[in-house]
């Protein structure tokens, strides 16, 4: 038996609600009496998605038809914070009232914010928030709705890097990959939080074109990142800082303390411009005044979804130019290193300049030094 549904809020986003149902049923606009969308908010922050507040105002939003009982628990899973409750809407061109069922939280859940707008929301979240539910519908075996919540911004963060890595990247030598040279049979997340582990089991293309035999992959998923080695091309001097290192640590390294180009994650609406010049006022209070492409590559392939957008940072290196940075909340305690452009050379041939996003910068460093000083003024 079909039921049907009311949504005023991120399921009547067409593109979403096609992801998240698996098919894009037939919408009917209806309109709702006695409640209106808010914001949701937690410990004072808005949240991308709304609630309902009793009010005169009325919502707008689509009616909808499910087809199958596993549509349902779909829709279910998808909505696991709210509950299901029975209203009476007016559908459009009817002349009178439907009964559907509409997701709502329970009283109290969350606190009350400024007016929802579908359409502002669309413009802002909308990609994003479409991206997300992939990531969303695959961690519902391994986790619990609140489990999922604490982790909606790394999705989105994730979200937004997918939709970067669409972009077509060159393809010259390698193959022209199409969609189905990749099948997903299984995807686990046994691990999430701030980073997540994911299981996959899967089969790829050979270059014979046959399918290789099902293997199991683990891959540790991280965002995108941005780096920045700031460079002041007229007094030939670099800036790098310092900081502790859990991985050195986890290694064995007796110098967890690493000499780095600055660096940051990609924030769902950030450009890595943006963030490279964010993470250099957040790391250490500089202002760059220009960015130059060096690379953008991935960290280590073979187990990680880190992708790497990396930049030398045309700025002013006086004396007094940078200062000590890092941000409390993520335990960060970071100390910047003014030196010579020689001296960064000395430190990478003596192994000192230990990581690849700190080498992969200071070598293009020196390969672009001399044009970078002939194109600002440098004698």
């Amino acid at each position: 038996m079909t039921k049907t549904y009311f949504f005023y809020g991120t399921l009547s986003y067409p593109p979403l609600l096609e992801r998240v149902l698996g098919r894009m049923p037939n919408m009917r606009p209806a309109f709702l009496d006695g409640f209106e969308p808010r914001i949701a908010r937690r410990n004072g922050e808005d949240q991308p998605f709304p609630i309902l507040v009793p009010s005169d105002l009325g919502v707008p939003g689509i009616l909808i038809d499910t087809e199958t009982e596993a549509e349902e628990t779909r829709l279910a899973d998808y909505e696991g914070g709210y509950r299901l409750h029975a209203v009476e809407v007016v559908a459009d061109g009817t002349g009178g009232t439907t009964p559907a069922q509409v997701f709502m939280p329970d009283e109290g859940a969350w606190e009350v914010g400024e007016p929802w707008d579908i359409a502002e929301w669309a413009e802002t979240w909308g990609e994003l928030a479409t991206e997300a539910v992939e990531d969303t519908m695959a961690s519902l075996a391994d986790l619990s709705f609140d489990e999922i919540y604490d982790r909606r911004e790394q999705m989105l963060v994730r979200a937004a890097a997918r939709v970067r890595a669409r972009e077509t990247s060159p393809a010259s030598l390698r193959r022209q990959a199409a969609l189905t040279d990749v099948v997903v049979r299984e995807r686990r997340s046994p691990y999430a939080k701030f980073f997540a582990v994911e299981d996959y089991d899967l089969q790829f293309r050979k270059f014979n074109g046959a399918f290789s035999a099902p293997m199991e992959r683990a891959v540790f998923v991280s965002c995108d990142a941005a780096v920045v080695l700031p460079y002041d091309p007229l007094r030939d001097r670099v800036l790098l800082i310092e900081q502790f290192r859990v991985g050195p640590m986890a290694r064995g390294d007796g110098n967890p303390w690493l000499l780095e180009a600055i660096a940051g994650r990609v924030d769902a609406l950030e450009s890595p411009e943006q963030t490279a010049l964010r993470e250099a006022e957040e790391e250490a209070h500089l202002a760059l005044n220009e960015l130059v492409p060096v690379a953008q590559y991935y960290s280590s392939p073979g187990a990680k979804t880190e992708y790497i957008y990396s930049y030398i940072g045309i700025a002013d290196l006086d004396d007094q130019a940078a200062a000590p940075g890092g941000l409390d909340e993520e335990g960060e305690d970071i100390r910047p290193h003014m030196i010579s452009f020689e001296r960064m050379v000395e430190l990478l041939d003596s192994g000192e300049l230990n990581n690849s996003m700190v080498v992969i910068c200071a070598q293009a460093l020196i390969r672009k030094r001399e044009a970078l000083r002939a194109q600002f003024g440098a004698a």
